[in-house]
């Protein structure tokens, strides 16, 4: 086996090496962006949760001052 032999069987290491730590970092920049993105989708959902509570809250109360007004959902007159 010569030294060129040698030399050519290192260089093909480098290259594999260099080709996993880019496949490692792709794969880590996935997993953090499906991350954020699950973040993102969690927080969208409780701002929605929050806005229809607050909705319906709204909706309760202008219930609850429409009779306190003494104006009845009933009709008294049946």
């Amino acid at each position: 086996m010569s030294n060129a032999d040698i030399d050519d069987d290192f260089d093909d290491n480098f290259v594999d090496d260099d080709d996993a730590k880019m496949v490692e970092e792709a794969e880590t920049s996935v997993r953090t962006r499906l991350s954020s993105l699950e973040k993102r989708r969690l927080i969208d959902n409780l701002l929605e949760e929050k806005r229809l509570a607050k909705e319906l809250k709204d909706d309760l109360d202008d219930i609850d001052s429409f009779d306190e007004d003494g104006d009845d959902w009933e009709d008294d007159d049946l």
